[in-house]
């Protein structure tokens, strides 16, 4: 989260407003004196522009979250189509 911040030229207070926390809880969860909840982990990845894995793992690791993203988004899909195009085949064959 740290290195994130620091990336944006954001300080520990700007971060703080633009989330909507403390400046101090900020600073403790920097320093891993606080784990925050997944509301603030949230709040504090949106105030970034960021995913919230993005504030756990390296950059270099993003693209398998992405992909993985990706991924399971086609899957979806797929499977939203797949499921419509059996319907409609299944509604030809019993109007015969």
């Amino acid at each position: 989260m740290k290195l994130s911040r620091k990336r944006l030229g954001y300080s520990q207070m700007h971060l703080a407003e633009l989330s909507g926390l403390s400046t101090s809880y900020i600073g403790e969860i920097e320093l891993g004196k606080k784990f925050p909840s997944a509301e603030n982990f949230e709040r504090i990845s949106s105030a970034l522009g960021l995913r919230p894995y993005q504030l756990i793992y390296e950059a270099d690791d993003w693209i398998l979250y992405d992909k993985y993203d990706s991924i399971s988004a086609l899957k979806t899909e797929l499977k939203e189509e797949t499921g419509a195009l059996i319907e409609e085949i299944i509604r030809r064959h019993l109007k015969k």
